[in-house]
């Protein structure tokens, strides 16, 4: 009996060694793609026809509008710029923190402080990769819109090259 229950165990540890190691099954050899994706850069605080907003002189009318610029080479490299994103004048560093989730995707911007009383209106470029074809959806998140503005957010079809730009009026300040 003590042997016929040795050589269960062994064949379950032979079986479970198999299915770990996926042994003998066909491997694909097309690799997992993941997206990353990453702030490239951004502009400084936007001028006023009055001057920089940060020298405490009255902040001209914006353009009005909070907006997505895009291209997506129709491949796996898609390029886009938030348009007139409200930060504060002295934002410290700018970071934009990108997440995935199936086929949403969400950019969370952030100032890593609020050193001024002033707000100013700003370019940000990203860019993501190995982004296969496909319809996607970007959320953007923004400290600074009001609680009664629309989430920035787009839904692109991606099957093939193309750009384009989608805007969301803004109603007070800075971009008023």
């Amino acid at each position: 009996m003590n042997s016929m229950k040795k050589h269960w165990g062994i064949l379950c540890i032979l079986v479970c060694m198999f299915l770990v190691t996926g042994g003998g099954c066909k491997k694909s050899t097309e690799a997992q793609v993941i997206p990353v994706g990453m702030l490239m850069e951004h502009s400084d605080c936007k001028e006023t026809l009055t001057g920089g907003a940060a020298s405490g002189e009255d902040f001209a009318p914006g353009p009005f509008s909070d907006c997505i610029d895009y291209r997506y080479n129709g491949v796996d490299a898609l390029d886009f710029t938030h348009v007139n994103a409200g930060l504060n004048c002295c934002p410290g560093d700018i970071t934009g923190e990108i997440v995935y989730s199936g086929s949403q995707i969400t950019i969370t911007e952030r100032e890593s402080t609020a050193g001024c009383h002033c707000m100013c209106l700003y370019d940000l470029d990203y860019r993501i990769v190995n982004l296969v074809p496909g319809q996607y959806t970007i959320h953007i998140v923004e400290p600074n819109i009001g609680a009664d503005d629309q989430a920035l957010e787009l839904t692109l079809n991606l099957t093939g090259a193309t750009s384009g730009s989608f805007c969301l009026p803004r109603n007070h300040y800075p971009w008023q």
